[in-house]
């Protein structure tokens, strides 16, 4: 069964890794639009930590998003200028639509 497709509020944008050369050869990793869509984004869990003397803010998000072909865990989620690594993917709904457990990570700066 498809689902409510009004129940995808929030834009994102999916990025893709790319490894690229700066002026000294060296590699570099940036990241490049794989496509931006609609979907549905929900909290489920945060947590923090300190780690060499800096608090890590770690949270966890459900992101529902229609069936997109190529989507892989190695992709990261734009979310309101916010990263959030993929970590697992689900298929549901043979095919319609998939959900994402993604991870934020943010430094107190």
């Amino acid at each position: 069964m498809p689902i409510d497709p009004g129940k995808f509020w929030a834009r994102v944008t999916l990025e893709t890794p790319t490894a690229t050369a700066n002026s000294l050869g060296e590699p570099v990793l940036t990241w490049s639009t794989f496509a931006t869509v609609w979907a549905n984004v929900e909290p489920l869990s945060a947590r923090e930590s300190i780690s060499y003397g800096e608090v890590l803010g770690i949270m966890t998000h459900k992101v529902t998003m229609r069936y997109l072909d190529g989507l892989t865990s190695a992709m990261r989620v734009d979310y309101k200028s916010r990263k959030l690594e993929i970590g697992q993917i689900n298929e549901r709904e043979k095919l319609f639509y998939h959900e994402l457990i993604a991870t934020e990570r943010r430094t107190d700066a």
